[in-house]
């Protein structure tokens, strides 16, 4: 008898870890979405004179739900959420002369977006390997540099610089591409 319980509780075992991992298709697709929450803007550098495209899901395959027209003086977006393949989910954007061209929630690819470094009178900005704060400094990017936006997390924007992919704190953004964000 005990020789017969025992392979029964690794069964048991087993299947309660396999239930315990296991998700239904929906939970499945949502889990490709979005990988983290934030609260930070960037401005379209897309200069498409059709507009950058929103869409209702990350990637270019997700149906266009607007477009955020081009607006030669500047286009500011507000970052909501990011997944892992560099696209930002936006909930609002603003021409610089203060106009929302968009209200409503959509996906953009970051490679459209971008924010400058602040820093300014000194030799740059700390880049970092994490969002946590304490995270090594990858490099430091001069002040004023146009940055690429790969995705966020709280305050802070993952960019590109060069070779290396880091996080910008929230002091070192500059999300305004008109003025100096002092």
């Amino acid at each position: 008898m005990r020789n017969r319980s025992i392979p029964a509780l690794v069964v048991v075992a087993a299947l309660a870890v396999l239930s315990s991992s296991f998700k239904p298709a929906a939970a499945s697709a949502n889990a490709a979405s979005p990988s983290s929450g934030c609260d930070a803007e960037a401005y379209v550098i897309d200069k498409d004179p059709k507009g950058l495209n929103v869409r209702e899901t990350p990637g270019t395959g997700g149906r266009v739900v607007a477009v955020i027209p081009l607006d030669e003086d500047g286009t500011i977006v507000h970052l909501i959420a990011a997944d892992s393949k560099g696209w930002v989910r936006i909930d609002r954007a603003e021409t610089i002369g203060g106009q929302v061209v968009l209200d409503r929630k959509g996906w953009v690819s970051g490679n459209m977006l971008g924010t400058e470094t602040r820093g300014y009178g000194t030799k740059g900005v700390k880049l970092y390997g994490a969002a946590a704060r304490g995270a090594k400094v990858l490099g430091t990017v001069p002040p004023e540099t146009e940055l690429k936006i790969f995705g966020c997390e709280a305050e802070k924007v993952q960019v590109r610089y060069r070779s290396l992919t880091g996080w910008l704190d929230a002091d070192s953004q500059c999300p305004n591409p008109v003025t100096l964000c002092n």
